[in-house]
């Protein structure tokens, strides 16, 4: 499941500390825009990826990066916390499905917010602060206020838009660039068929299947 993972690294991860500000506080869900669609350019290991998102409410969630993977994700109505994602390899031809349980199982820690903004949950001690934008960011393409967020050594800057609830920005101090840059956003319903599984002729893995054999 590599490509399902490098999915869930579209953001620098945080961690949390119990102090006020605390990251829920202030990178709150729940009263976003009902449909939204954006596009982002991220930084990973392996260089440069441009992400394309398309959030439909609570429930289903699209996200494709490059022209390489597409990860659909639908939401269990009957418990918020858990999904079913669907990953298309498009290179390998490969569709895999997995739900969120067993992508725990594999080591892949994220929750339905990681997925649809952006940013991940915390995990360990952190600091977070208001903070100005940093020399050389890129301008927010919507308003959006700047929070300092400091990992041991490491501090990324957020511009956190909490009508899109989106970071608009995600700076790092120490490489003294972007890492994260919303370049479009969309609001309003979004057709259906954006939501199909455009897999025909593709190998198909149950992986949930594999891993309660193991």
């Amino acid at each position: 499941m590599a490509t399902g993972a490098a999915l869930l690294a579209a953001a620098p991860v945080a961690a949390a500390s119990g102090k006020i500000p605390t990251f829920e506080s202030i990178f709150q869900a729940g009263s976003e825009p009902v449909s939204l669609s954006y596009r982002a350019t991220f930084e990973a290991q392996d260089g440069p990826h441009t992400l394309q998102v398309w959030r439909d409410g609570q429930s289903r969630l699209r996200r494709k990066t490059d022209e390489a993977v597409d990860a659909y994700v639908i939401r269990n109505t009957a418990d918020p916390v858990e999904y079913q994602m669907t990953v298309v390899d498009y290179r390998k031809r490969i569709t895999t499905r997995i739900d969120r349980n067993n992508l725990i199982r594999l080591g892949h820690f994220s929750d339905w917010f990681d997925l649809a903004h952006g940013l991940r949950h915390p995990a360990g001690t952190y600091r977070l602060a208001p903070t100005t934008a940093p020399a050389g960011a890129p301008k927010p393409i919507s308003a959006c206020r700047w929070y300092a967020l400091t990992q041991g050594n490491d501090i990324h800057r957020i511009c956190w838009s909490t009508r899109e609830h989106l970071p608009m920005v995600i700076w790092s101090d120490r490489t003294s660039s972007a890492v994260w840059h919303v370049a479009a956003v969309e609001h309003g319903p979004i057709d259906n068929d954006v939501f199909l599984l455009h897999d025909a002729g593709f190998a198909h893995t149950d992986a949930n299947a594999d891993i309660d054999r193991d």
